[in-house]
């Protein structure tokens, strides 16, 4: 995968990973935290619809939980709860070697088969949101320090929090 970022020359993924339905989702060198030599971009290409590279945000994930939850609240608050564990779990990049590798530990077929059935609900799949999930909280953790962003959108999610709260912590951009 390619991408062009702005005022950069263009950028090849160093690491994709291809899901079942068609979306390759590519991992770039970033530049920016604490540890810019290891921080990572993330970007996905959905082909079944277009081969445009686009920015997973954190506000599509967050409404996709919500659909979900409205057709199998249990289901979906078990996935949250899933997803909101792996925060402890998650550990960052400490060496270059790591950050090329780019493994994704605890989003395998195997761990979120059970969560699969929420596929028929939303538009993302139980796989991208936990492979971009995975991502960006190795993203969050190797590059800042103290991140609590993540951590308080899942909390958010997974009390029942009011749909404003939530995108309100989705859509935070620092201001």
């Amino acid at each position: 995968m390619e991408w062009k970022p702005k005022e950069k020359p263009k950028a090849t993924a160093f690491r994709e990973f291809r899901l079942k339905n068609n979306v390759v989702i590519g991992v770039f060198q970033g530049s920016f935290g604490a540890n810019p030599d290891l921080d990572i971009v993330v970007k996905y290409q959905d082909l079944r619809y277009s081969k445009r590279v686009r920015t997973p945000k954190h506000i599509h994930w967050a409404i996709d939980l919500l659909i979900k939850r409205e057709h199998d609240p249990k289901l979906t608050n078990k996935f949250i709860a899933y997803l909101r564990d792996m925060w402890d779990r998650v550990e960052p990049f400490k060496t270059k070697e790591d950050q090329q590798k780019c493994e994704l530990k605890l989003t395998s077929s195997e761990n979120l088969k059970e969560f699969e059935e929420l596929d028929q609900y939303g538009e993302l799949s139980v796989e991208f949101m936990g492979h971009v999930i995975e991502l960006f909280m190795i993203e969050e953790k190797t590059g800042r320090e103290g991140a609590f962003m993540f951590k308080d959108l899942f909390d958010a999610l997974y009390t029942g929090k009011d749909v404003f709260s939530i995108v309100s912590l989705a859509t935070y951009n620092g201001r």
